[in-house]
């Protein structure tokens, strides 16, 4: 299910259920929503890493893009089921960068209020300010009342496999986030010779969003068109 989900299409009928009552579409074929499957075996075995994984990496791509699967997501409870998930596996790096992931295709589109293009999309965009105001907080609240900003910043955004899609997460959904400057003198140990015996080194610690020191990092930020929806292609493909 979760390569299938790499369809924009077979997505879309997998989350929000496909065909009518029609007589070109009877009832016998028509296809039903798999959110309802893929939550009751989050439920179910919620102690076992491997369907959590699996279960957040099909929510996360059946929301990108989709903003209409992204909202049948949220209605189902998949908010909580995919926090608990990230709690429950907090030394998992898969649970970790999969949960966050489906946290930030979720609530991306739908704060930016995008209209889905789909077929099956019974989203509208809110003309209204107040309306969609209103929407917003409803939908950043779906996700902060379980807790997804600790989650997201000191479970998730303390292990380096998950750290990028933790702050992607926070930042969509309007977390007070950014990166840290990071001084390459921190990585030098103390003493005159790198070769000495006695060399002592700073106190460990877990380094947080943007820390890794690069020499090469040139801190200008430009917009390509069309990468965001590349890197996420690709993350919904390989399962990155």
């Amino acid at each position: 299910v979760r390569n299938l989900c790499g369809n924009d299409e077979i997505k879309t009928n997998l989350c929000l259920g496909s065909g009518s009552n029609s007589v070109d579409s009877p009832a016998s074929v028509a296809a039903f929503s798999a959110l309802p499957y893929i939550f009751q075996a989050m439920k179910v075995y919620s102690d076992t890493a491997i369907t959590q994984e699996h279960a957040c990496g099909k929510l996360a791509a059946m929301a990108l893009r989709r903003p209409a699967n992204a909202r049948a997501i949220i209605d189902g409870d998949g908010a909580r089921l995919i926090l608990t998930a990230m709690k429950r596996h907090e030394a998992n790096v898969n649970v970790q960068r999969q949960g966050a992931l489906a946290v930030r295709n979720i609530v991306s589109r739908l704060l930016m209020g995008v209209h889905d293009s789909g077929n099956n999309s019974n989203l509208t965009v809110a003309t209204d300010s107040t309306a969609f105001g209103s929407e917003v907080t409803s939908i950043r609240e779906s996700f902060l009342e379980w807790g997804a900003e600790d989650v997201l910043r000191n479970i998730a955004g303390r292990n380096q496999g998950s750290v990028d899609e933790a702050y992607a997460a926070l930042r969509d959904l309007r977390c007070p986030v950014s990166l840290v400057k990071f001084d390459a003198q921190d990585l030098r140990p103390q003493g005159s010779s790198r070769f000495k015996s006695n060399v002592s080194m700073g106190a460990a610690r877990t380094m947080m969003f943007g820390e890794q020191h690069n020499s090469n990092f040139r801190p200008v930020f430009e917009a390509s068109e069309g990468l965001e929806d590349g890197v996420d292609d690709a993350m919904v493909t390989f399962g990155a």
